[in-house]
């Protein structure tokens, strides 16, 4: 290429260095100025024309008429300098041509053709009221100053021929145009994102033009413009700019310029108040006090303020509006919010002569909808909740919505009939499933219902409570609804003096194992053992673990109490064969959140590093739960057979056991739940539990009876083919040295006598 690069930089740091060099060196010689100024507007006028006319005939599509008509008026304006040029040299007397006025003019006309050109291209019909303002305030600025400082003079002292005095008189208004359609141009390609640098260069080119014009009219009506003049720098450089806009457009230089937002609010907000001072300013110092074109700009420019304010003030009353509503109200169902709730809870609460009921909706399982159809079909439904819970109650009891599928209702003047009858109304309602794209959905709630003031004197407090009955709901069976009552206030006491408890247990060493034989049947021959975790409270006293594990997976805290039941086992199994016991297997009990933790298979691998117990003596047993999410649990499972571990399914039969997953499951034996050997003279119960004893030998896994007591159910056991039980007619769980004395027994006389030994 014959340009390129950074070359359009240092040509135009070259014309700078070149307008200072003149104007230091040759300031007093006018001819020198005369000839320099006009050379530099030459080159500068060529120069910018051949980079414009360039990317136009080389561009595709309407884009080159842009480009085109700029080089046009580039070209028209270097004539203009020519005949200024020629004229100049030609007479002794240095004066601009009308010719060389009617050249510029023309030049102007195509540089308005190809702004309104792009203007039109880009359709900016939306322009923001914001840049509105900015456009008119900077064009009433600079019309009120080019009236007052150019116009009305030139007009009133007008002794020139009418074709001059028009010519001067339409040169301002033209670069007023220019002024006003660059900046049209600008405000709306930023605002639309598309101004890019090449244009970024001609808007600034088309203000320096501008800027020129206006000292260039101004000087004039002074009678002091001499031609090489510091104008003359403003008109060079608008020329380069112009050019190189249309070089590096020719570069493919067209990604949108990037404004930083403090950048774009300066000159969004500062900008047009400050051209208002400025004008402010020329009215002070212009001596001129009468009503004229600045008075007549400063009034308008003051009324667009207050308009523009009135309407900001419009806007801002809507906006808080809008925020208002937002604040205390649910976008997505309509119904007020958790605030609005709160609100108007302390408001009826302050009536003490009131009585209110409280019921507090959750959704069941609603989980498993948003993640099987999406949060889409969720939205669905909690409109649809709305509607439903709004018709249960009518129009005159308050609905909230409290977030997520957490709904409430406050009934005024409410006995506790009132309360279960709009309950049972609502449980109504959902009888009728709920439809989303031809898909049927059964939703059920589960509701907590607490009264004022008998169950509390606060909105936290009221809703703390139905809440904790909303909870006992679920945990009832679901689809149900429960009210707080003293009795359910003593359980939440409870829970939560042992979640409270249950984080210190095991630093105040307040945990214990016991351990369970597991006997061959038919020979009594111990063969394993289970490690059972017993809480023994100073305060509280024993707790027992249907109790306190549900509050610790509930917490959280069961995997810091597994891993402890799980080291604990393993180094007391350990220790007891260093001690040269015969080696057992140790079961230890994990539960579902303990076993799907991220971190679980690492604490497995480190406790057996850590105790030193050979993993073919550890035994970890699971429920039927880990089936809910079987890909993952086999993954699992998976991990601790290459490891060695066996794994069995714990109280089988009684959750979520299915037939078809049973043999694809990576485990070692299942476990018979005590309630089917509890009703073990039953035909049906006694025809199920050959059924899953058959089952696990087909599949070659081992089968453990839990809960035998008697001898009679040790019979039927071993006559339907079980191998393995554990229970109370051979040992409680008992403490380690209580076992420990069974194994001694075991070893000297046989475990016959161990088991029937007294504990």
């Amino acid at each position: 290429m014959l340009i390129s690069g950074r070359l359009p930089l240092y040509l135009l740091a070259g014309f700078t260095a070149a307008i200072g060099c003149w104007y230091l060196i040759y300031w007093n010689d006018e001819w020198i100025r005369v000839l320099g100024s006009n050379m530099l507007q030459i080159s500068a006028g060529a120069v910018g024309a051949f980079w414009t006319l360039r990317v136009g005939l080389r561009s595709a599509g309407k884009r080159e008429a842009f480009w085109l008509l700029l080089g046009a008026g580039l070209i028209f304006n270097t004539f203009a300098n020519l005949q200024l040029l020629y004229k100049q040299l030609a007479s002794t007397v240095i004066e601009y041509s009308v010719f060389s006025y009617v050249w510029w003019l023309i030049a102007y006309w195509f540089f308005l053709a190809a702004l309104f050109w792009k203007f039109k291209r880009i359709h900016a019909r939306s322009t923001r009221a914001g840049y509105i303002f900015n456009i008119v305030v900077f064009t009433v600025t600079a019309a009120s100053a080019s009236v007052h400082f150019v116009i009305n003079p030139i007009i009133s002292f007008a002794d020139e021929s009418p074709l001059v005095n028009l010519l001067t008189v339409v040169y301002p208004l033209a670069s007023l145009s220019i002024f006003l359609f660059t900046l049209i141009l600008y405000y709306s390609l930023l605002q639309q994102g598309a101004l890019t640098k090449p244009l970024l260069y001609v808007v600034w080119g088309m203000l320096c033009q501008v800027a020129g014009d206006t000292g260039f009219a101004y000087l004039a009506q002074q009678q002091a413009q001499q031609s090489g003049q510091f104008v003359d720098v403003l008109w060079v450089l608008a020329l380069l700019l112009i050019g190189l806009g249309g070089y590096y457009a020719g570069e493919g230089q067209t990604d949108p310029v990037q404004e930083n937002e403090p950048d774009a609010r300066i000159k969004e907000s500062v900008f047009p108040y400050a051209s208002i001072a400025v004008l402010v300013l020329l009215f002070v110092v212009s001596s001129h006090w009468e009503f004229n074109a600045l008075s007549l700009g400063l009034l308008l420019l003051f009324l667009l303020i207050v308009g523009r304010q009135l309407r900001m003030m419009r806007v801002l009353n809507k906006l808080m509006g809008e925020y208002r509503y937002l604040a205390y109200h649910d976008p997505l169902t309509g119904l007020r919010n958790r605030i609005g709730f709160r609100q108007d809870l302390e408001r009826i609460i302050a009536n003490t002569e009131t009585r209110a009921g409280l019921l507090l909706i959750d959704l069941d399982r609603f989980k498993v909808i948003n993640d099987t159809l999406g949060h889409h079909a969720g939205d669905r439904i909690l409109v649809q909740t709305a509607e439903r819970l709004r018709r249960s109650v009518g129009p005159r009891s308050p609905l909230y919505r409290l977030g997520g599928d957490e709904f409430v209702i406050i009934l005024t003047d409410a006995a506790n009939s009132w309360c279960a009858a709009a309950a049972d109304r609502i449980l109504a309602a959902f009888r009728e499933p709920f439809r989303f794209e031809d898909i049927e959905i059964i939703v059920t709630p589960s509701i907590g219902i607490s009264i004022f003031p008998d169950n509390g004197c606060t909105s936290d407090d009221l809703l703390k409570y139905a809440d904790a009955a909303m909870y006992l709901a679920k945990e009832s069976g679901k689809n149900s609804f429960r009210f707080y009552d003293t009795e359910l206030h003593a359980i939440m006491a409870r829970k939560m003096k042992l979640e409270n408890e249950l984080r210190k247990a095991i630093e105040r060493a307040q945990f214990k194992l016991h351990y369970q034989p597991k006997v061959e049947l038919r020979t009594k021959r111990m063969i394993g053992m289970e490690a059972l975790l017993r809480w023994e409270h100073p305060e509280l006293g024993v707790v027992s673990p249907s109790e306190f594990i549900p509050v610790a997976e509930e917490s959280g805290q069961i995997v810091a109490i597994g891993n402890w039941v799980l080291e604990r086992a393993c180094a007391q199994n350990k220790a007891w064969q260093d001690q040269g016991y015969p080696p057992l297997c140790v079961s230890v009990n994990v539960s579902v959140r303990q076993f799907q933790h991220r971190e679980f298979l690492m604490s497995v691998h480190s406790i057996l590093q850590r105790t030193g117990l050979s993993a073919d003596h550890l035994e970890l047993e699971i429920t039927e739960s880990i089936m809910q999410n079987v890909i993952e649990s086999t993954d699992v499972l998976l991990a601790l057979r290459r490891m060695g571990i066996r794994a069995s399914i714990d109280d089988f039969g009684t959750g979520y056991s299915s037939l078809y997953i049973i043999p694809k499951l990576p485990v070692d034996t299942i476990k018979i739940d005590k309630s089917f050997i509890d009703d073990i003279d039953n035909r049906m119960q006694l025809s199920m539990l050959k059924t899953i004893i058959d089952l696990g030998l087909s599949l070659n896994l081992g089968v453990v009876a839990e809960g035998i007591e008697s001898e009679h159910q040790q019979q039927v056991l071993i006559a339907n083919g079980c191998p393995v039980g554990q229970g109370y007619l051979y040992s409680r769980p008992v403490s380690p040295e209580a076992f420990e004395e069974m194994l001694s027994a075991a070893g000297a006389s046989g475990m016959d006598r161990a088991i029937t030994a007294p504990e």
